[in-house]
């Protein structure tokens, strides 16, 4: 396997960022109190590795009436899976592992600061061979580790999107924030699950047993199958990425690609994160100071309507620097708090109708720019790649066809620049 460093995604740093510098308070609030043992399983989040005899201190009541523990000496071959998984991942510190009762085929873990507490369920033990007993080890660790990451700060913002994700109050793009985060949390247990085995097959081979509940599955057929997928659009997943989403993902990783886009996907003004918040606040305003500064349009008026669009509306609307940015293509925006530039973002149909929107806004809002606004406004959504401007545009505003082909017209003459 290539040596790639285990780290943060760009999306979990990029939101650390964001809520230490949105919510500092909450943040700080949650980060006190990371000793404080989680009172339900957590699916899918981790915790640290090793075999020795651990306190029973902070484990529920409830997980030890119902539940079987596995101990060493009966199950030498999960603790010694626990135990290479940990090695490979930089880990030491006890873990237990339980079987509860009923249940799919499945792991997960009830976090614990001081020890890893892994649940088996259903028959899983039985389909996993020892390398994917290892892979799925390592994926549960791996929560643990980023929980650990920077004296937990990564650990206190789970907690504080799942505090909001409870709260009848909080804006839909934490909800979504929430969602994403999920998905990156996921994609980061995967790869610490093929970090702990070594091999890219054993790693799909086990999410595979896990996913299906099959003793016997191709991940080979799998990861074709993945290939298969556009997965340009994002996934679907509410707390998972889907499993071809997975396999593709660790693919990309191991070859050196950027392969966040299936968390964030495009940039979709009805489905914005916090940070996509941000952008598209960012992205109207620079697409606005480009309007307001186009000669048929420049007037106080527009620009007033203009600075609206930032947040905060600034005295002066800045001057436009470098042409206009085109919306029929990737757009690539600038990073949160100077980290790497990310890969260009598609935009979704509903944001270019947003945009365009903006610019009839703008063209409209000074009666006295009149047809040369209109006609400049129409110019300017050819050149930033919204086709459906027109079309807009004589829905809101009922032109007849006489006076539409008029005002296209007039913007297709050729302007001295």
């Amino acid at each position: 396997m290539s040596e790639i460093a285990l780290a943060p995604l760009a999306y979990h740093r990029a939101v650390l960022a964001h809520v230490r510098r949105t919510d500092e308070a909450a943040w700080r609030s949650l980060h006190g109190r990371l000793g404080t043992p989680a009172a339900e399983p957590d699916d899918g989040h981790g915790g640290n590795s090793g075999t020795a005899t651990v306190d029973d201190r902070g484990l529920p009541e409830s997980l030890l009436r119902n539940a079987y523990r596995l101990e060493p000496a009966g199950h030498p071959e999960l603790h010694e899976a626990a135990r290479r998984a940990g090695t490979a991942l930089g880990l030491t510190g006890p873990v237990e592992f339980f079987q509860v009762q009923g249940g799919p085929a499945n792991a997960s873990l009830l976090y614990q600061p001081d020890h890893t507490v892994i649940l088996f369920s259903g028959s899983l033990l039985d389909l996993l061979d020892h390398d994917e007993l290892t892979a799925i080890c390592g994926h549960e660790l791996a929560h643990q580790l980023l929980w650990t990451l920077d004296d937990g700060a990564y650990l206190a913002v789970d907690r504080l999107l799942d505090a909001a994700a409870g709260d009848a109050r909080t804006p839909p793009q934490y909800l979504e924030t929430g969602r994403r985060w999920a998905m990156a949390c996921e994609l980061f247990a995967d790869r610490g699950a093929l970090t702990a085995c070594g091999n890219l097959a054993t790693t799909v081979r086990a999410l595979l047993k896990v996913q299906t509940g099959l003793a016997q599955v191709d991940p080979d057929a799998y990861l074709r199958q993945a290939a298969e997928v556009d997965l340009s659009s994002g996934s679907r997943g509410t707390s998972h990425p889907e499993g071809v989403a997975r396999a593709w993902a660790l693919r990309g990783w191991l070859a050196g690609e950027d392969v966040e886009g299936v968390v964030t996907g495009p940039l979709d003004v009805d489905a914005p994160d916090v940070l996509d918040a941000a952008m598209l606040r960012e992205l109207a305003g620079r697409f606005a100071s480009h309007v307001a500064a186009e000669s048929e349009l420049s007037s106080p008026v527009v620009a007033t309507h203009a600075a609206a669009f930032f947040d905060p509306p600034p005295a002066e609307l800045p001057t436009p620097a470098g042409p206009f940015p085109r919306f029929d293509e990737p757009l690539a925006m600038r990073p949160v708090d100077g980290l790497p530039m990310p890969r260009p973002r598609a935009l979704t149909p509903a944001t270019q109708r947003f945009l365009g929107y903006l610019l009839l806004d703008l063209a409209t809002a000074d009666p006295d720019t009149g047809d040369a606004g209109l006609s400049a406004a129409i110019r300017i959504a050819r050149q930033a790649g919204l086709s459906t401007f027109e079309d807009l545009a004589d829905d809101e505003l009922g032109w007849s066809d006489k006076r539409r082909a008029e005002l296209v017209a007039a913007a297709s003459v050729e302007r001295l620049w």
